[in-house]
C-alpha cells in the first residue's frame, strides 16, 4: 500500500513557499503621483489575472515534476495573458545558455491534438516555430517564418531543480516497505489467540453468551487463557525514528491536532521553532526563486504596458511603466496573529522607524491600490485644532464644506 508522503512535502512547501501574496515595492526615493498611481494599476490587474495562482501552479508544478515554466502572450485581442508549461501536459522545456550561463534561447517541444511534432523556440524577439513531417513532407523539420513576440525578452520564465522529495526518497521507500510489512503481522498475528489446555468435552454450554468450558481429565489441570501477540514497539519506534528523518532531509513538518498539547495562544516563538524546518527550507527556496519572481513580473509588466496602448487607455504606458522600478518578492508563509502583526506596524509607523507606505505594503488588510486612495481623502479633509476642556489639543478634521 503506497503513502502520499511525497506529495504532503510537496504541498507543504509550496505553501510556505506560494502562502502568501507576492510583495511588491516600489523603488525609487521620490516617486510622482502618476508613478504611484501606474504601480497600483499594476498590482490590481496582477490580483486580477491570477497571477499569484499561476506562480503557486509553476512552483507546485515543478515541485513535483523537476521544472516548470511559464508563457506569457497575447491574445486575439492583444491582452496579455499566460499559461503554464509543464512535462505533465505534454511539453518539454530545452534551455540554451551561452558560456557565461546566460539564457540565450528557450525552446519547447510539444505534440498537438492530431499528434503533430512542434518546437517553438523563444529569443529577446522572435518566435521560431518548426513542424515535423506532415502529409506534403514526412519526416522532414519544416521552418515557418519567424514572427515577433512583442515582449522585451524571452517571454517563458522556467525554473528546473530538484523535486521536493529528493533527498528522502531512499528514506521514504524504507519507510512504506517497515510500514506495510508492520500491517501484514498486524493482520495475522495481532489479534492474539485463545489457548485451552485440558480434555475439554465437546458439548459446549453457554451460559449467558459466555462459553462453558468443561475439562474431563483426570489430574484437573485444564486451563484456558487469551495469548497476546508481542509489543510491537520496537517496529512503531522505527517508524516513528524514520519519519522524524523524512521531515529533517526533506526540510518539512508535520503537524496534526494530537500534536497540539496547549488550549491558549502559543507564541510566536514556539510556533518559529516547531516549523524551523519549513522556515529554514523557504528561505532558501526565497533565493533560489528570485530570478523566476523578477523574470514573470517584468513580462507581465511590459505586457500589460502594451495592452493598455493598444486599448488607447495610455499611449505613453510603455514608458511610463518602464521607468517603475519594482521589487517583488515571495514572503515565507508561517502561522501567526494579524492582528497584532498589524498592531507591530502602526507603532512602529508611530514611532518613526517606518513610513506609512511600508505600512501601506506590508500589513494584510490593504488593498493593491490604497496608497491612491489615502492620497484621494487627503484634499477632503482640512485639519484644524481644538481645545479640549481639559486643556489639551484635539484635532477636527473637516472636509471641503467645512463640516465635521
Amino acid at each position: 500500500m503506497p503513502l502520499n508522503i511525497q506529495e504532503r512535502i510537496r504541498q507543504k512547501q509550496t505553501l510556505s513557499l506560494c502562502g502568501h501574496k507576492m510583495q511588491f515595492t516600489l523603488l525609487g526615493s521620490s516617486p510622482t503621483e502618476n508613478d504611484i498611481k501606474n504601480f497600483s494599476e499594476i498590482k490590481e490587474e496582477w490580483e486580477r489575472r491570477n497571477q499569484d495562482g499561476m506562480r503557486t501552479k509553476a512552483v507546485y508544478t515543478q515541485k513535483g515534476l523537476g521544472d516548470a515554466g511559464i508563457l506569457y502572450y497575447y491574445d486575439y485581442k492583444g491582452r496579455v495573458k499566460s499559461r503554464l508549461i509543464s512535462y505533465e501536459d505534454g511539453y518539454v522545456i530545452i534551455s540554451h545558455n551561452d558560456q557565461n550561463g546566460d539564457r540565450v534561447l528557450e525552446s519547447i517541444y510539444y505534440r498537438d491534438a492530431d499528434g503533430v511534432e512542434h518546437i517553438d523556440s523563444y529569443d529577446d524577439k522572435y518566435l521560431y516555430r518548426k513542424t515535423f513531417g506532415g502529409e506534403e513532407n514526412p519526416g522532414v523539420w519544416i521552418d515557418h517564418p519567424k514572427m515577433e513576440h512583442g515582449f522585451p525578452e524571452i517571454p517563458l520564465v522556467t525554473k528546473r531543480g530538484n523535486v521536493a522529495w529528493n533527498d528522502v526518497q531512499d528514506l521514504i521507500t524504507v519507510y512504506e516497505i517497515i510500514y506495510n510489512i508492520f500491517l501484514v503481522i498486524q493482520k495475522r498475528h495481532g489479534w492474539g489467540i485463545l489457548y485451552i489446555r485440558g480434555k475439554i468435552r465437546e458439548d459446549v454450554r453457554k451460559i449467558a453468551g459466555s462459553v462453558i468450558l468443561n475439562d474431563t481429565s483426570l489430574d484437573g489441570n485444564g486451563s484456558a487463557e487469551f495469548k497476546a501477540p508481542p509489543s510491537p514497539q520496537g517496529m512503531i519506534d522505527t517508524l516513528n525514528s524514520l519519519f522524524e528523518q523524512i521531515q529533517i532531509g526533506s526540510s518539512t513538518t508535520f503537524l496534526l491536532p494530537k500534536d497540539v498539547k496547549s488550549s491558549g495562544d502559543i507564541s510566536a516563538l514556539a510556533i518559529m521553532l516547531t516549523q524551523s524546518l519549513d522556515i529554514e527550507g523557504a528561505t532558501q527556496g526565497v533565493i533560489d526563486w528570485q530570478n523566476f519572481a523578477d523574470k514573470m513580473v517584468r513580462l507581465f509588466v511590459a505586457g500589460l504596458a502594451k495592452e493598455k496602448v493598444n486599448k488607447k487607455e495610455n499611449e505613453n504606458a510603455v514608458t511610463e511603466y518602464g521607468r517603475l522600478r519594482i521589487s517583488a518578492k515571495f514572503k515565507i508563509w508561517r502561522p501567526f496573529n494579524e492582528t497584532e502583526y498589524n498592531q507591530m506596524l502602526v507603532t512602529l509607523n508611530k514611532a518613526g522607524i517606518i513610513s506609512q507606505k511600508t505600512a501601506i505594503e506590508k500589513n494584510t488588510i490593504s488593498t493593491p491600490d490604497e496608497e491612491m486612495r489615502i492620497k484621494r481623502e487627503e484634499p477632503k479633509k482640512k485639519e484644524s485644532k481644538e481645545i479640549n476642556e481639559d486643556g489639551k489639543e484635539k484635532l477636527i478634521y473637516q472636509d471641503n464644506q467645512g463640516r465635521n
